[in-house]
């Protein structure tokens, strides 16, 4: 398995000098099993960073695109990603309808005039996952698709990739605000994480120091890694980085965080994380 970071950053694309190594585009991940099997999660301006990554896909293979939530910071991306407009390209959109609102309406009404004028090109289908994964997990090739709501304004949802035949899994879950989670909220990430066996990657919001936590729906970096050492997963990634914290801030945090737990980092734009089981290695 392979993940790969689009944007890394949270709330608004940044561009300056001083935000060049942790990356200012948003949120966009990712997964790849390396022979045309692909799942990107959310559609930030992370995605300028996954467009030419992107294999040609056929309609018995299209890219899965989940999205955790419509907030525009994860969506702003989506009007400039070219794959959508090559009528070649299938692209399979699916998310759990939030507030009423499925994916397909969401896009629609982005897209729709007077906010965009060029309809995308792509065959297009869409998928409205159930709100919670009980049974069996959705599966995309050699991908099994799990998923768990977290706490955050208008909805959101985590998710788990296990790949079968390599045993590697992942959990990605962004825009959650752990403080203001009850207990069955917790449970069920904690219990994404762990089910069926410990992630060997989580990537999880840590958009504050609990120094200067302000709730509005995001999580500390010290509560990601609490999250992760519960779960017991292997490595801990954390996005979502506020537009407020510049390099020097966040180099200085990562050496805090490293101290607490040596298989954490900050996670940039464009990082590579190819996974064996067994074995990892980052770029």
């Amino acid at each position: 398995m392979r993940i790969v970071l689009g944007g890394v950053r949270g709330s608004q694309p940044l561009s300056h000098p001083d935000f060049m190594r942790f990356g200012g585009a948003t949120t966009g991940v990712l997964v790849d099993n390396g022979v045309g099997c692909q799942i990107v999660f959310d559609a930030g301006t992370g995605l300028g960073t996954l467009a030419p990554l992107l294999a040609v896909s056929g309609p018995e293979s299209p890219v899965l695109m989940l999205f955790t939530h419509y907030h525009l910071d994860h969506l702003i991306g989506l009007p400039f990603f070219s794959p959508l407009y090559d009528p070649n390209v299938h692209i399979l959109f699916g998310a759990p309808a939030r507030e009423g609102v499925t994916a397909e309406q969401a896009l629609r009404r982005l897209m729709d005039k007077p906010f965009w004028p060029v309809p995308f090109r792509a065959q297009q289908r869409f998928l409205v996952l159930p709100e919670f994964c009980e049974d069996a997990p959705f599966r995309h090739g050699p991908f099994d698709v799990r998923w768990c709501a977290v706490h955050h304004q208008n909805g959101c949802h985590a998710y788990r990739v296990d790949e079968r035949e390599s045993g590697v899994s992942m959990v990605f879950a962004t825009d959650l605000e752990w403080g203001k989670s009850d207990k069955h909220e917790r449970d069920g990430l904690l219990r994404l994480c762990r089910e069926p066996a410990p992630a060997d990657v989580l990537i999880m919001e840590g958009h504050y120091d609990r120094q200067h936590l302000m709730g509005w729906g995001h999580s500390t970096w010290q509560e990601a890694v609490g999250v992760a050492q519960t779960a017991g997963v292997r490595q801990l990634v954390i996005t979502h980085l506020s537009p407020d914290d510049d390099d020097a801030v966040l180099t200085e945090r990562e050496q805090r965080i490293c101290a607490v737990m040596p298989q954490a980092c900050l996670g940039r734009q464009g990082m590579v994380i190819d996974w064996t089981k067994g074995n990892h290695a980052d770029a």
